[in-house]
């Protein structure tokens, strides 16, 4: 209970409130009452409008009684609500997905109460205590702010103990007919106007409560529009269309004062529609005016606000309709350009089934076929986390009714069906003349799905099919890819007696779908172990093709035990008449550098200087003299491919070999493959790399031959696949990860 409040000429009232459905009228007529005379029309319709709300709103979500309070502050007036709930403002409750509101626009508030108050005061804030809290708002009076009349009666507070219904203040005057101000309009939706309407119709008729309803969505029961007052049975209301051209926009359905209807006003259904039992050949219409004529309403009053209703609801249809098409264009966008960013297929699946969910749908299910099988569950997505199993349970079930629909769907038409306890649809996924799967989506019992609705979910499955058959092809061709590369090199590499093997392979961030031309093997013939090296100019099938060919005569010749530098003819010879041959009169030239493994070197003679350069038929010894049995000597052509790197015990790093001709480009008289021996003692190692290592890129600058030397230099005594992973590593690294070449690396190491 609220005593008297200084400030301001007129003094505080406060009545409290149970709670009723008839409080928010009860709180309006005494507000009403406590203002009449102190603020202009637009302000007190808008002080009005807010305190419904408020009371409402703890009616409704407290759930407890309401205390209203009314005083005077500075030039304005304050108006506060105040409830006995303990939970703060802001803590809402979490709303279980079996009462969600599914669907492009079922995203729903809780309630605008504190949305107006914000819109239409001038400042407003609320108050919590122990017992409860409050929402007040101020406005401000119009003119030179001082109020237009003075209330000089004490403090009054009323209270109205629960259960009894609230006896309304009586209002000094009847109000003249009103309409909303355009500020407050703006503040509010269709409905929201439409139950300010109704408020202000309920405030100046004598009746005990009003109600405005309309059809619900595809023939279903009727939805509340707004309501004020303790509505009675629909028996003794009297109905009004909105519109009596348009039964779709709703219609107002008033309850007389005077204790029931008067005989002769027509009876109304629960559905919404007239009966015309009352009088033969006597139109519905002209009983309703009679009725409400013999209850003392004012028709010209009713047939104002009616129509106004019946636009704000009307523009409201129209505005929703244009807001929801713009939602469904907004999501299917949206969805496209995530589908089509992804070319993995198991994320594209996963993708797939949670676009709709929680939005469209409670539940999405997404099945490739199989050939002679049932189609398999690829991914899955539902609204509540534990219920994830049991939907993964009932879309395998072979006898669920959901695999049933799922085997049974066929061609473009949406099947609509009852599982997991609601209504499911089942599509097809078809691209490129496929059927690639199905997408089966489901909502909770009682949420079907509108046909525009439908159609939106049968063009997400169109556009998902695209999507999922492109990451399909994409995966396959990176398969293939993948395979064709791996192809290229040896599964692994082979025992060699006296040497430590280690390879590498990084493939450029930008390769995609091109195989590479870089390749190494070790090739076993009768002249003993050869190890090569080479890429081949460009990526893709035809790189691919050369590389296949060179790495096939490479085994054929040193198969046959032919001589590395016949080799190198021979393998020029035929990349030479293989580009001659091309359709396009291409050519696809390659690097290689191969090393044969001869037997066990011998040191240099007493008193021969060591790290000497000879011919062909001399030896270079790259250190000084030491056991016969543990050094490797290896006759190393190079065919315009980079010299490899010599790292020595001590960790110096050299460049070997000498430059020959690239491979399938010129005539055999122009070519020259020189070659040069090289000695290899224990703890040296042989670091053969293709151009990719040392065309790293760090901006403008290439790792090039001097940095790489540092970095095999800083190898020394790790194993020979130790030193194979830190070169690539120091070649990502320069590259900030970013090579924009394939690297292959191999290396040949006398342990020691």
């Amino acid at each position: 209970m609220y005593g008297a409040a200084g400030g301001g000429t007129m003094p505080a009232r406060a009545i409290a409130l149970p709670p009723t459905p008839d409080s928010p009228r009860a709180a309006r007529r005494f507000l009403l009452e406590a203002l009449h005379g102190q603020l202009d029309d637009d302000l007190l319709d808008s002080a009005l409008l807010l305190v419904t709300e408020l009371v409402t709103n703890v009616v409704v979500h407290a759930g407890t009684s309401a205390t209203v309070e009314v005083r005077a502050d500075g030039d304005g007036v304050r108006v506060g609500v105040t409830d006995r709930h303990p939970v703060r403002i802001g803590m809402a409750r979490v709303k279980k997905v079996e009462d969600a509101d599914f669907g492009i626009d079922g995203l729903r508030e809780d309630g605008r109460g504190l949305a107006l108050v914000d819109a239409l005061a001038t400042s407003w804030g609320t108050e919590h205590g122990r017992g409860g809290k409050t929402v007040w708002f101020r406005l401000e009076t119009a003119g030179d702010g001082s109020p237009t009349a003075a209330v000089t009666s004490p403090a009054v507070a009323v209270t109205c103990p629960a259960p009894r219904p609230v006896p309304a203040p009586v209002v000094p005057a009847p109000r003249p007919v009103r309409l909303i101000a355009r500020d407050t309009a703006r503040a509010l939706t269709a409905e929201g106007e439409v139950s300010e309407l109704l408020a202000q119709l309920v405030d100046a008729l004598a009746v005990t409560a009003g109600l405005v309803r309309r059809p619900g969505r595809d023939g279903g029961r009727s939805e509340t529009v707004a309501t004020l007052g303790a509505v009675g049975p629909v028996t003794e209301a009297l109905l009004f269309p909105l519109d009596p051209t348009q039964e779709s926009l709703g219609e107002l359905l008033l309850w007389p004062a005077a204790g029931g209807r008067p005989s002769g006003s027509g009876g109304t259904s629960d559905s919404g529609g007239t009966s015309d039992s009352g009088g033969v050949g006597v139109p519905g219409d002209v009983r309703r005016m009679d009725a409400a004529a013999a209850a003392g309403l004012d028709l010209e009053r009713i047939r104002l606000t009616t129509r106004w209703m019946a636009l704000a609801l009307g523009g409201g249809d129209m505005r929703r309709a244009e807001e929801r098409r713009i939602g469904m264009l907004s999501f299917l966008a949206e969805a496209s350009d995530l589908l089509a960013g992804s070319l993995d297929l198991s994320r594209s699946l996963a993708l797939l089934a949670r676009l709709p969910v929680p939005r469209l749908a409670q539940w999405c299910a997404v099945y490739l076929h199989r050939e002679n099988a049932d189609p398999a569950l690829w991914a899955a997505a539902h609204a509540e986390e534990n219920a994830a199993g049991a939907l993964t349970a009932a879309a395998v079930d072979p006898d669920g009714p959901l695999m049933a629909a799922v085997r049974s769907a066929s061609g473009d038409r949406v099947r609509s069906l009852t599982a997991l306890g609601g209504p499911a649809l089942v599509m097809v996924l078809r691209a490129r003349r496929r059927v690639l799967g199905v997408l089966a989506l489901g909502r909770p019992e009682g949420n079907a799905f509108a046909a525009d609705e439908i159609d939106l979910l049968a063009d997400l499955a169109r556009r998902a099919a695209f999507a999922v058959d492109n990451a399909r092809l994409y995966s396959r061709q990176v398969e293939l890819a993948g395979t064709l590369q791996a192809g290229l090199r040896p599964p692994e590499l082979p025992m060699i007696e006296g040497l430590d093997l280690g390879s590498a392979y990084g493939a450029a961030q930008s390769a995609g779908l091109d195989v590479g031309g870089d390749f190494f093997d070790l090739l076993w013939g009768p002249l003993g172990w050869t190890i090569a090296i080479g890429d081949v100019c460009g990526k893709g099938a035809e790189a691919a093709t050369v590389t296949g060919v060179a790495r096939a005569v490479l085994r054929l010749l040193t198969g046959r035990g032919t001589e590395l530098g016949e080799v190198l003819l021979e393998l020029n010879r035929t990349l030479r008449d293989a580009a001659s041959s091309h359709p396009n009169g291409q050519s696809r030239f390659c690097t290689l550098a191969a090393a044969t493994i001869m037997a066990p070197a011998g040191g240099p003679a007493e008193g021969e200087p060591a790290d000497t350069d000879t011919d062909t038929s001399t030896s270079t010894s790259t250190s000084t003299s030491t056991s016969t049995s543990t050094r490797i000597r290896l006759r190393l052509f190079l065919a315009g491919h980079p010299q490899p790197v010599v790292l020595h015990a001590d960790g110096r790093a050299s460049l070997v070999g000498r430059p020959g001709t690239l491979l399938g480009v010129l005539d055999d008289d122009e070519v020259s493959f020189p070659g040069f021996e090289i000695v290899l003692r224990p703890g040296e190692s042989l670091v053969f790399y293709t151009d990719g290592v040392i065309e790293a890129r760090n901006g403008g600058k290439l790792l090039g031959e001097d940095r790489l030397l540092d970095a095999i230099g800083g190898c020394a005594g790790l194993s020979a696949q130790g030193i194979a992973d830190r070169v690539l590593a120091a070649a990502e690294r320069f590259a900030g990860g970013n090579l924009r070449d394939d690297v292959a690396i191999l290396v040949a190491r006398v342990p020691g």
